[in-house]
């Protein structure tokens, strides 16, 4: 068959074969047991924990980073007023519309493009700031946490963050491949450690979900923590600690002035 006509539907409309316009690319399982990823991101325990820390009902949510939509599909569940959903990654932005179209996510507006630049240019101020699986892969986390703060008072963050004495026995020899000598970072007058790190071979895996640069800087868990409280917010509570996800250790922040 000629390639251009392999994007040309020859069945009647409906669920799997929308779906299968990324078929072998999606992390989500999809609800409806349609044959898609394996990560239940849509009843995911994550947003079960901001429910009760703050609760959605009513309330306008800035999502970064929604990757294919789940986290969105519980938030707007739950009763969020507004979703504002922003995706750099084109094919992930694709399938935010098509879980959208799905589920009639209708309180939720995905775009495309990069939340850094937005967060620098509106003026928008939302109830929460939902930022699960981002902050890792910034080069400058610290200025995103500083804007995370413009927008909003109250935010949760899901993140992995370095931890040598656990990371190099998982990593093995290619720790050193991956991560560099640490490097001076700072922001606002707060000063730290940083940690850059490349993506290496990750970036020519079909499930890559990485940042829109090929590495990132990654900080300690109490600077993150110091951070948040440097820059404004009154509580900052870590939740869910986890060192057994992938290579690294990650953890739930809630931050609320």
């Amino acid at each position: 068959m000629h390639p251009t006509l392999k994007l040309y539907a020859n069945e009647a409309p409906n669920m799997q074969a929308t779906v299968d316009i990324f078929k072998g690319t999606w992390s989500s399982q999809l609800p409806a047991a349609l044959l898609t990823g394996t990560v239940d991101t849509f009843h995911d325990p994550r947003v079960a924990l901001v429910q009760r820390e703050f609760g959605f009902a009513d309330r306008s949510v800035l999502e970064l980073g929604p990757m294919e939509a789940g986290h969105t599909f519980g938030m707007h569940a739950l009763g969020a007023r507004s979703i504002t959903a922003i995706e750099a990654n084109a094919n992930g932005y694709l399938k935010c519309l098509i879980v959208k179209e799905f589920y009639r996510l209708n309180r939720a507006n995905f775009l495309y493009g990069d939340f850094l630049k937005y967060l620098e240019q509106t003026d928008d101020h939302f109830d929460i700031i939902f930022a699960s699986g981002v902050l890792y892969h910034m080069r400058d986390p610290l200025k995103l946490l500083s804007l995370i703060k413009r927008h909003t008072n109250r935010c949760y963050i899901w993140t992995g963050y370095y931890d040598r004495a656990i990371m190099e026995p998982a990593y093995g020899d290619h720790f050193n491949l991956r991560f560099g000598d640490p490097v001076h970072i700072e922001y606002d007058g707060f000063k730290c450690s940083g940690y850059p790190q490349t993506y290496l071979e990750t970036l020519d895996f079909q499930h890559f979900s990485g940042g829109n640069e090929p590495g990132s800087t990654w900080l300690a868990k109490e600077d993150i923590l110091a951070f948040l409280s440097h820059i404004g917010f009154k509580r900052v509570v870590p939740l869910d600690i986890d060192t057994s996800y992938g290579y690294a250790p990650r953890l739930s922040i809630i931050a609320e002035c």
